[in-house]
């Protein structure tokens, strides 16, 4: 131990002789500690932290699947949630969640909020507990059973202060009395970011098996696998199927907790993000143990000494690595702290709900991880110096009176960590320039409508106060009037999901009649339910037929409107109006009439159109009678949208003074966060490929810089001996060149072999693209070319005097 105190001692003291040296390998070791940091915190809170769930790896989702209709992952209906419930025994208990929308009321102003739908088995089924009070009991899922909530701890707090007396209290929720029985714990959050719970009433005379609406969850029993829990459910569905000719071609499987919220692309940009910062942490060591081999040259002669005075090889390597160790810690400890402020910003800049683990922070893991990773980036940076330091002979270096010794091994071993730290940035740069290309691409993409100037926000109506087949339309229609009279308003609309926004995006199996599909095969296609000024108020372009009007109702002949797409799937190059269809959940197979084809548009992704079906505002489609219809409302301004969000925000109160309004934005805004994901990624790995840039550069200019240095009297020979200094400059900089050029090669075939890892993150450009890879070999060229030539006309302008001189 006093050893190892005396070895860090002396390193202090060598920092504190080259302070220059030592601020520059702190600042380099603190900005890629604080990168790998910062992007492991998030690794970590999505792919790698248990969820907060007891067992969270025996709690399973358990989805509908239909292999024809390409829907690996669907949801279930609640009939066939009862049948497994039933029929299965390898879960200890299954629980199932819809979604829901909730006015509350009658408790300070109407607040709108997002919950779910929960049998009462969800908190076993999960493992957890409420913060205070009750979970539901099972007779509270049964039809007549008294109205019961459950409110999430941020609403407790927010809007009732965190009163421990609310528990009991009555107050109005989607127009109904309502008593809370419990604080939900945090933890249920994570399933839909929800504030308010209410058991899942089941009715089986009320539902239809093919209605897809609940998220299903179930715990397995202990000893029982994922595999044997499987093939238990493909028989319960081969049963199923046999019993009920709709269900036909649909399947069970079942997912981990990690892959049902976790989406493919998060998982894959938060690996590429990972991988990017770790290149960034190889490319500094490669930098620093360069700085490091050309700081070596002025110890020699001291290790020399200190070899001859009997200090062993391992005892100087011991010492090397602890002064490599120490700077490295000085630099990760600052790091660490920066990390801190790196995770805030990230939180900061991206959407609500677009992380499956909302809540990132930097815990004791990624406190561990900085730890390991910054002894680590110690040990690598100062390895090889120390080697290479520690294989003197002895004799040679003695003799040296004025200049240390300088061997071509050293110098292989320097261009070598120049050629790894450029072939990982040009790596880098491919990457970020792809994703800045992509993210071009996106915000350029064609959304098929007019997204300027249009304002949009969220209604909830209860329907026992606002019936769907009456009070509801009469209700929107005269808002839709009112709005439409405003001043500054240009028209408004109303659909039950507009493009982008946090509505209902319903994917629905039809089967149309004389279809280019075979006989009876259905077809998953987009619906939603529009006003008739809908598509002009979006500037939707109406192809052929017509647009729906308030003779389209629910004592009108049924009619749709379609999309290219749709028609295209559906009927192929013939003309779809006239034609029917009907949906396959529907018993009685009611026939709907195409009466107009309108432009496709981007409604849920940037980077794809889906096909989408129009029904008429009037029209249920289903047998589904909700307590609350959610409705979003788009007007189109004249000038800001959001000036005229007050006076919008009072034609609503005229009609209604208890329904409020939510989601209020612009609908550039809903757009700009559908791209908040590849935005991010791109701004990042843009971010991280800079400082790679920044760093090889600097370790091309410190080589050549060294180099000339030690080789002084060699230049000055040869300018003596006739050499002109644009000879001297191209040697120099050839020499630079060839190593850099080795080292832009090796990362564009690195790029090559790697390239299918982005497939998933790019759009509207190749993963190979050769205009990316060009310009980044290009772009590097040139920076190497710069880093070479500073030390390169130093060379050049050396006095043959001074230089054979120099000793």
């Amino acid at each position: 131990m006093t050893g190892l105190i005396q070895d860090v001692r002396y390193a202090g003291r060598m920092m504190g002789r080259t302070p220059m040296f030592t601020a520059a390998v702190v600042l380099t070791v603190a900005l890629t500690i604080a990168a790998n940091t910062s992007i492991f915190s998030f690794v970590n809170a999505e792919l790698l932290r248990p969820m907060p769930f007891r067992q969270p790896d025996r709690v399973l989702q358990v989805a509908e699947k239909n292999d024809k209709l390409n829907l690996p992952s669907f949801g279930a209906s609640v009939l066939n949630f009862v049948s497994w419930r039933e029929q299965q025994h390898a879960f200890q208990d299954l629980a199932a969640v819809g979604f829901n929308t909730y006015t509350l009321t009658g408790t300070g102003d109407p607040e709108q909020v997002n919950g779910n739908l929960i049998s009462p088995a969800l908190m076993r089924v999960l493992g957890v507990t409420p913060v205070a009070g009750r979970a539901f009991a099972d007779d509270e899922e049964k039809p007549g059973a008294a109205a019961v909530a459950m409110i999430s701890e941020g609403l407790w707090k927010r809007r009732f202060g965190g009163d421990p007396k609310v528990l009991g209290r009555t107050f109005t929720l989607n127009g109904e009395a309502t008593t809370i029985v419990g604080i939900a714990p945090a933890a249920l959050s994570l399933i839909s970011a929800g504030d308010v719970y209410t058991p899942l009433i089941i009715n089986p005379a009320k539902e239809i098996r093919l209605n897809h609406v609940l998220l299903v969850l179930g715990r397995l029993k202990s000893g029982m696998s994922v595999q044997q829990a499987q093939a238990e459910m493909d028989a319960i569905s081969s049963r199923i199927d046999q019993q009920y000719a709709e269900m036909r071609d649909w399947g069970i499987h079942l997912f981990t907790m990690q892959e049902t919220f976790v989406t493919p692309d998060l998982k894959t940009g938060l690996l590429v993000l990972l991988c990017a910062v770790g290149f960034v942490l190889l490319i500094a060591c490669a930098n620093i143990a360069n700085l490091l081999l050309s700081r070596a040259a002025a110890r020699e002669q001291e290790i020399a000494v200190r070899t001859a005075a009997g200090a062993s090889r391992a005892r100087l390597i011991r010492q090397l690595l602890i002064e490599s160790v120490t700077l490295a810690s000085i630099g990760g400890a600052t790091g660490f702290a920066g990390a801190f402020w790196a995770v805030r910003s990230i939180n900061r800049a991206l959407p609500p709900n677009l992380l499956a683990v909302p809540d990132v922070h930097v815990d004791a893991t990624v406190l561990c991880f900085a730890v390991v990773t910054t002894v680590v980036t110690g040990l690598l940076f100062g390895l090889a110096p120390a080697w290479r330091m520690t294989k003197l002979d002895i004799n040679d270096t003695l003799k040296q009176t004025g200049r240390a010794s300088s061997g071509s091994m050293r110098a292989r071993l320097r261009n070598g960590l120049i050629v790894v730290e450029l072939a990982l940035a040009t790596i880098l740069l491919i990457g970020a320039g792809l994703l800045l290309r992509t993210l071009a691409n996106l915000e350029h993409a064609r959304v098929g409508f007019d997204s300027r100037g249009l304002i949009t926000f969220q209604l909830a109506l209860p329907t026992a106060k606002y019936p769907l087949n009456a009070q509801a339309p009469e209700f929107l229609r005269a808002l839709l009037d009112s709005l439409q009279a405003t001043a500054g308003v240009r028209g408004a609309a109303v659909s039950s999901g507009i493009p982008f926004g946090a509505g209902n995006y319903t994917t629905s199996p039809v089967i149309a009649q004389g279809s280019v599909l075979p006989p009876g095969t259905p077809a998953a296609i987009d619906w939603r339910m529009v006003s008739g000024s809908y598509f002009k108020t979006m500037s939707i372009p109406l192809l052929r037929g017509r647009s729906f009007t308030d003779g389209d109702g629910i004592d009108s002949p049924p009619v749709a409107i379609v999309s290219q797409d749709t028609a295209k799937k559906l009927w192929g190059d013939s003309d779809p109006i006239g034609r029917t269809f009907y949906r396959a959940a529907d018993r009685n197979k009611t026939m709907f009439t195409v009466v107009g084809i309108v432009a496709d548009v981007r409604n849920t992704a940037l980077n794809q159109q889906s096909p989408a079906l129009y029904y008429p505002l009037a029209w249920r489609v289903g047998l589904a009678r909700p307590k609350v219809v959610v409705m979003d409302v788009v007007a189109r301004t004249e000038g800001s949208p959001n000036a005229l969000v007050p006076t919008l925000r009072q034609k609503v109160l005229e009609l209604d003074s208890e329904i409020p309004l939510a989601n209020v934005r612009t609908m550039e805004e809903w757009i700009s966060n559908s791209a908040a994901q590849p935005r991010l990624n791109a701004r990042l790995l843009t971010l991280f490929a800079a400082m790679a840039l920044l760093i090889a550069a600097i370790g091309i200019y410190a080589v050549l810089a060294y180099s000339v240095t030690q080789r002084t009297r060699e230049i000055g020979l040869r300018m003596a001996l006739g050499a002109q200094p644009g000879g001297v400059l191209r040697l120099v900089v050839g020499e630079g060149m060839r190593v850099g050029l080795i080292g832009i090669g090796a990362g564009l075939l690195g790029a090559l072999a790697i390239s299918r890892v982005m497939a998933s993150l790019v759009y509207g450009v190749p993963v190979r693209d050769p205009g990316t890879f060009a310009g980044v070999a290009i772009a590097l060229t040139i920076v190497a070319l710069a880093a070479c030539f500073v030390p390169a006309r130093r060379a050049s302008k050396v006095d043959p005097m001074v230089a054979l001189r120099y000793e």
